[in-house]
This record gives structure tokens, sequence and C-alpha cells, in this order.
């Protein structure tokens, strides 16, 4: 992790991050950069070295805030002790950004080089403002991981169209045949003469019949 010196009791705060960010909502932050810190103590005076957690803050359609001095997206820096005990912040927030409580075993393997485990993870952060006589502040309230959004079901594949039937062929209706004459040969063709001629005689036929037959009264 490299290593960035600060003058001991350098801690004057101000916040320059754009107006239409909103404290009172949940916001998603990534870790940009991870350094440590330095300092004296306060209260006994002694040392003591922290880690310096520097994120950036997105909105929820993914777009970083800006910093209102230079136009640039804001950085904020968040401290935490070295430690990696079960109830240690650097832990806890880790877990966050990792997505999952992080074991024993987990924090003695990713010790060495925690900021490659950590620089570029994002989760859920809600916020906190501290006003005190060397400025003001945004602190993390509460990190939660990101959630992990289901993966979308896969989408059924389009039917297909049914395929329309082939239209049924229709055989058409032949032609009348004539019936074959008595020794199994095809009828000749009358002519037009011939046709008037067999039609008169079937009149005359008829008329013949009606004349032996009894008068019809009327």
């Amino acid at each position: 992790m490299p290593i960035k010196m600060n003058k001991p009791g350098d801690t004057t705060f101000a916040i320059t991050i754009e107006d239409r960010f909103d404290p009172q909502e949940d916001h998603i932050v990534e870790i940009v950069d991870m350094d440590t810190r330095d300092d004296v103590s306060t209260i006994d005076g002694k040392p003591y070295t922290s880690i310096v957690w520097k994120y950036r803050v997105f909105d929820a359609d993914g777009v970083a805030f800006l910093d209102k001095m230079d136009g640039s997206p804001y950085e904020g820096w968040e401290f935490s002790s070295m430690a990696l005990s079960p109830k240690a912040k650097a832990r806890a927030w880790a877990s966050a950004f990792l997505g999952h409580e992080l074991t024993d075993e987990e924090c003695d393997r990713i010790a060495e080089a925690f900021d490659t485990a950590i620089v570029g993870k994002r989760a859920r952060v809600s916020w906190r403002v501290e006003e005190k006589a060397n400025g003001t502040r945004i602190r993390f309230a509460l990190l939660r991981p990101m959630l992990n959004r289901p993966a979308a079901p896969p989408k059924a594949p389009k039917s297909k169209p049914a395929e329309e039937a082939p239209p049924e062929f229709v055989t058409p209706n032949p032609p009348p045949r004539s019936m074959p004459t008595a020794n199994g040969a095809p009828p000749a063709r009358e002519s037009a003469a011939e046709r008037r001629a067999r039609l008169e005689a079937e009149l005359a036929a008829m008329t013949d019949e009606d004349a032996d037959g009894d008068e019809v009264p009327f």
C-alpha cells in the first residue's frame, strides 16, 4: 500500500461536493485509492496510523457527483484504524465493499495487499453530517453491500409463425365421356344434319304414340 505522509493535526475539512448531493439519501460509493496517514492523538499525544479510504460518490443514474471547486469528480476521504479484528471499522467496511462478511483467514490473506483487494469496489452508503470547529464533513454512517440483481431469465425463443398448409390440389371434374357402342368401339361423332334428322324421327315417333292412346278431355 502506498504511504502518503500528511502533517500531524491536518484535519481541516470542507464539503465541496455539488449542491444536488443530498446526505439524507443513500448513494453508491467507489473506493478509488487507499493510503495510510500518520497522525498524533489529541487525547494522549501518542502517534498512530490510519487507513485513508478515498472514494467517489454516484447518483442513482450512475453519474459521479462533481467538486464545486474545479468540476472534477468529487473525492471524499474516510479514516479507519489499521486493525482488522472482528469489530474493527476497517473489517466491516471491507466486508461491505467485497460483498460478504470476511473471515479471519480472508483478513490474513488480504492484509498484505489491502488496497489491491478494495480499490475499485463499490458499496451503498448512508451518511451523517458532522459540524465541528475545524469544518463540516460527511461521514459514513452505514455501509451495505451492493444488491446483486438476479440474472434475467433467458428469453423464450420466438415461435415461428405457423406455416400455411399448401393448397389442396383438386382434380378438376373430367369431361363427360360418351358411352361406347355395342361392339365396344367409341361412337362416331354425328354431324349437325344427322342430329337434326334423328331428332325429327324421334318427334314423329312420339306423335304416333299419342294418336293411338285415349284423348285427354279438356
